[in-house]
């Protein structure tokens, strides 16, 4: 990603002005386009954004950005509340350059795949106390359950919460050059397995690095994977890269879409990925596209 700028900032009032004309002071949301696709930045955004909430299906990431919600898209970012039209030209600038940081650094972060699915808040308020006893934090059972349900808050926080059925631990599965190519999501029993202790004997070294910098060709990578890619769908993992649809590819191929569904699945399989996103980040990581 070479460049990334904005442009075609708009801005509206989200309530009613006191007179004509007075600024509506914390009340503006806006809306700019990026100059070319983000989407590619997400899975690294998502690793080191503060609140990251990241989603499929539509491909966004929201985040809490010095204390601006932010939702971006492909091409598209949408925030609020600012003051006035000033301040969103700075939120902009200092976005812009927070991306440009990541897309920099992006060879020494490792990339989260990690979907946000909010839990039904009515169904955790039913194995909690519901006594408001603010042990917690929080006001009421009904507020900790909110933000529980917006993974903003551990469990843990509620003293009086049963220990879980079990856990799902997810881990990044590297190549042979310490590149993550997908990940494995596992149950867990934790009545057999205290993940908590055994986590508190891990030491972290916070100036290692989380893996190497790649420096294999394009051959060399394709030809480390247990089936290589073809000709052909280096073609459609390439337009997949630039943002293609499925019927895109096909009528720049002349192809027919079925086709096209063919060389994605068989795309997927050979990298160990499950959606477009990952497949495109192993791609870029070894210098495929």
């Amino acid at each position: 990603m070479t460049r990334i700028g904005y442009y075609d900032i708009r801005t509206h009032s989200t309530g009613a002005r006191t007179s004509p004309g007075a600024s509506d002071r914390g009340s503006i949301m806006a809306q700019f386009k990026f100059e070319e696709d983000i989407s590619l930045l997400f899975p690294y955004i998502n690793a080191v954004a503060d609140k990251p909430q990241m989603y499929e299906n539509p491909g966004m990431i929201r985040f809490d950005f010095g204390g601006t919600l932010c939702m971006l898209h492909s091409t598209v970012c949408m925030a609020s509340p600012f003051d006035d039209r000033q301040a969103v030209i700075e939120f902009a600038q200092k976005l812009v350059q927070f991306l440009k940081d990541i897309d920099l650094k992006k060879d020494s972060i490792v990339p989260s795949f990690k979907l946000f699915q909010q839990a039904d808040v009515t169904q955790i308020l039913k194995v909690l106390p519901k006594t408001n006893c603010k042990k917690c934090g929080y006001q009421t059972c009904l507020a900790f359950a909110a933000m529980l349900a917006k993974q903003q808050v551990l469990p843990s926080k509620c003293p009086y919460l049963g220990k879980p059925v079990n856990e799902k631990v997810t881990f990044e599965v590297y190549d042979e050059n310490g590149n993550p190519t997908s990940s494995v999501t596992i149950d867990v029993d934790t009545s057999k397995t205290d993940l908590k202790a055994r986590d508190k004997n891990k030491t972290l070294d916070a100036n290692a690095a989380p893996f190497k910098k790649n420096t294999i060709s394009e051959s060399d990578a394709n030809m480390s994977l247990p089936v290589p890619l073809t000709k052909r769908e280096y073609e459609v993992l390439s337009m997949m890269a630039r943002g293609l649809t499925n019927k895109e590819i096909s009528d720049e191929l002349f192809i027919s879409p079925h086709t096209v569904k063919s060389h994605v699945i068989n795309i997927f399989n050979k990298l160990g990925v499950n959606h477009r996103t990952q497949a495109v980040v192993w791609a870029a990581r070894n210098h495929l596209i």
